[in-house]
């Protein structure tokens, strides 16, 4: 058995979430009915922003 060992993963830079971002609500508003393109784009936002929260509080300590 080969012993692995445990290496930090860097982040991505911001512009790779903000492309995300873009493409995913793209998708949402090209193929998703109003009700969906609303619950969708409350779900990106909650996602995202809850995402950057914690990462932010990572990098201050």
């Amino acid at each position: 058995m080969s012993e692995t060992s445990h290496t930090e993963s860097t982040s991505l830079p911001l512009f790779v979430y903000i492309a995300a971002f873009i493409i995913l609500f793209t998708i949402l508003a090209v193929f998703g009915d109003l009700f969906v393109f609303i619950l969708g784009t409350i779900g990106l936002v909650v996602t995202f922003a809850a995402f950057y929260k914690d990462n932010s509080h990572d990098d201050h300590h």
